[in-house]
């Protein structure tokens, strides 16, 4: 934070903080105001920003995260985001991102419940490993997930295993995509005894398209599942060439939607979604387009 508070606000040009390797027990809180902000790691096993925070601990889930991005323009690369709170905390936020136009390229995101917070704006995540157990994934931004390691633990004994919630609430831009990615088992066993599921619509319009991916773990054959004493209204959930064990469309529910028309998920790339022809740094990999 020393170094954050030491960079130029308003910064219409990228300003560089390179971190070195060790585990930083801090919060950190990128303001609206430090704009452009990049955070250069040493290895996602390298440089780690670690903290605590947590639901259980009393603490409302936006303002538990380790890292919480407010400034237009951030990017981190090499670095992991933790939050090391538990899963008997319920929600403990790694990574909390509430910009426009912000890249993570190569970083750890690790957690339990909600280990990343896609709060608003339109974000981009390429080559990250992501670890959690229910709506691990959560939050009403406009992302796009590319070719992502997104790793399933062991939840708590009765619970289920959710990776996403959108919250989309109305018919606006949000959603996620998680294009090129594959979803597995953080270890052999996190998926004994345990129904996982894809995700579940935390808004009324939730929005998800998994695309081009490799479901490498045994989903519960309906793919998806509601809250429990929420209505579902229109959640929009769209699956277009994935393969694997858990890929198999036979028995969705459905309120989900399959499609083998390109015209369709191609609505959803990086340049036609998040606009990313426009924004991605050029430094960061990744397809505009189907693969």
């Amino acid at each position: 934070m020393a170094a954050l508070s030491a960079c130029p606000n308003n910064s219409i040009v990228q300003y560089y903080i390179q971190i070195k390797q060790g585990t930083y027990e801090e919060y950190v809180q990128i303001d609206s105001w430090k704009t452009n902000i990049v955070f250069i790691g040493e290895g996602m096993d390298k440089t780690i920003i670690s903290g605590n925070k947590s639901y259980g601990g009393g603490i409302g889930t936006y303002y538990t995260a380790t890292v919480g991005v407010d400034g237009v323009g951030f990017m981190a690369q090499d670095i992991a985001f933790r939050n090391t709170a538990g899963p008997t905390n319920y929600q403990a936020v790694a990574l909390r991102a509430s910009a426009e136009s912000i890249t993570f390229y190569r970083c750890l995101f690790d957690g339990f419940q909600d280990t990343i917070y896609a709060h608003h704006g339109k974000q981009f995540y390429r080559e990250c490993t992501i670890l959690g157990t229910i709506d691990f994934i959560c939050g009403d931004a406009i992302a796009v997930f590319q070719s992502c390691l997104i790793e399933v633990c062991k939840p708590l004994n009765g619970q289920y295993i959710v990776i996403t919630a959108q919250q989309r609430n109305d018919d606006g831009a949000s959603g996620f995509v998680l294009q090129n990615c594959t979803l597995t088992l953080a270890t052999p066993n996190a998926g004994d005894n345990v129904a996982m599921y894809l995700g579940r619509p935390w808004g009324n319009f939730s929005r998800i398209v998994i695309m081009q991916s490799c479901i490498d773990m045994f989903v519960n054959p309906r793919g998806w599942i509601e809250f429990e004493n929420m209505p579902r209204v229109q959640p929009y959930y769209l699956e277009y060439q994935n393969k694997g064990v858990g890929a198999d469309l036979k028995r969705r529910v459905k309120w989900a939607s399959t499609t083998n028309d390109p015209r369709i998920v191609s609505n959803f790339t990086v340049r036609n979604f998040i606009n990313g022809d426009k924004w991605i740094p050029s430094t960061v990999p990744h397809y505009l387009d189907l693969l």
